[in-house]
């Protein structure tokens, strides 16, 4: 269902736009996501039962709907903690309300050397 969905490595603190884009799984054309809304959540377990042990989340953003594209920015605040390996899933809020989980893989976050 998305462009760049798979294991992700973070640097301890960085902040940069991840960016996938949405496309249909059968034929691979672009799906036009005006009006949709995302979230990507990173938690600490893989299939935790409650959000307490979630680390952050990000909505995303449409800079391009009609293409497809939505991109997360964690700010570095939200991204500065333990490097391990954690969980992230992506969900997926249609015009309709409809909510779909787009990925769900393994976060490794990474030590940095910069402070």
């Amino acid at each position: 269902m998305a462009e760049l969905i798979g294991e992700i490595e973070w640097y301890r603190g960085d902040s940069y736009p991840l960016e996938i884009t949405i496309k249909n799984a059968k034929t691979k054309a672009v799906i036009d996501i005006t009006g949709y809304s995302f979230i990507l959540t990173v938690d600490s377990l893989k299939d935790p039962p409650d959000d307490s042990t979630k680390i952050f989340d990000v909505a995303g953003v449409l800079p391009a709907p009609t293409t497809g594209v939505v991109t997360f920015t964690p700010p570095s605040v939200d991204t500065n903690f333990a490097a391990g390996n954690y969980y992230y899933d992506i969900q997926m809020t249609t015009l309709g309300g409809d909510i779909r989980t787009i990925a769900k893989f393994k976060w490794k976050q990474t030590q940095d050397i910069s402070k």
